[in-house]
């Protein structure tokens, strides 16, 4: 029984949709972090693009998880959607910044896509503190491909693409178990 301040907890159905829901979004953007590995080793200057593009997506997904957090703790989504579209838009800016350098010569095009997935990363781990834990999960990931296309640029696709491809096949896994628990816990 709750006490007279709280809410009551939501039903066990509720609260597993919700975390499956959350779990859905991470694998997505894991998923699409893949994509970014291979378009950035085929092509650098379609990785930085594609990279850029992608912020909004990672934003729209980290807005969301704020929302989501805000509601259940009963603080103002409006704050907490303003720090991630301000988080977003800075992400943004300054991926623009780099590729003023680029065009001025101050940094390579080959290095292009690995500094804007390393932005990617800080900016997604840094939302993942401001908000959903596992956000800080996805921007480890993206650092360590960086990491990786740093030392293997010819080759990180080869191992880091199926093993993108594992974490999303148990990602997915991992739903339909809580799906069917969840539906046996109902019944």
């Amino acid at each position: 029984m709750s006490s007279a301040g709280s809410p009551a907890p939501p039903p066990r159905s509720d609260l597993v949709h919700r975390i499956h829901q959350g779990e859905a979004l991470f694998v997505a953007l894991v998923l699409f972090s893949g994509v970014g590995i291979g378009v950035t080793t085929f092509s650098r200057q379609y990785g930085f693009h594609f990279w850029v593009a992608m912020v909004p997506l990672f934003g729209v997904v980290a807005a969301f998880l704020a929302w989501v957090r805000a509601r259940e703790r009963n603080e103002s989504t409006a704050a907490a959607l303003r720090v991630q579209l301000l988080h977003w838009l800075g992400t943004l800016a300054a991926l623009w910044l780099v590729f003023l350098l680029q065009t001025a010569g101050q940094i390579e095009r080959d290095a292009l896509g690995l500094v804007a997935l390393t932005m990617l990363a800080l900016s997604t781990f840094l939302a993942g503190v401001q908000g959903d834990w596992r956000l800080c999960g996805v921007g480890v990931l993206l650092g360590g491909i960086v990491v990786a296309g740093a030392y293997v640029q010819q080759f990180a696709w080869v191992v880091l693409v199926p093993a993108v491809a594992l974490l999303v096949v148990v990602g997915f896994a991992w739903l339909r178990r809580g799906r069917a628990q969840a539906s046996v816990g109902d019944a």
